[in-house]
């Protein structure tokens, strides 16, 4: 992946744990941050997406390409933040020939 350089201002409190992190690392501020801003979008991704299939806006699958991950992952999310599987008989039909096509 080809690396390019942003700026952004952040306070000087955040700027003191980012230095902590990369000392206990062992590694320079721009690969934490770097390893952060990746976290924070994989996880908005992440939630995006099952607030997209909580609502019924789009399916498991698409949720599943949307933040990422695999359908069973996504569904290993569901459960774990107790959001109902959210298809009617008719939908999961629809989700069954999604995956086959």
């Amino acid at each position: 992946m080809e690396s390019v350089m942003i700026s952004a201002r952040i306070g000087r409190d955040l700027v003191e744990e980012i230095k902590k992190l990369a000392s206990q690392k062992g590694v320079d501020k721009d690969s934490v941050i770097g390893e952060l801003l990746s976290m924070a979008v994989r996880d908005e991704k992440l939630k995006e997406a099952l607030e997209l299939v909580r609502l019924r806006k789009i399916t498991v699958w698409k949720g599943a390409k949307l933040a990422g991950i695999s359908y069973r992952e996504l569904l290993e999310e569901l459960r774990a933040r107790n959001i109902p599987f959210p298809l009617s008989e008719e939908e999961l039909r629809n989700e069954l020939e999604e995956i086959r096509s």
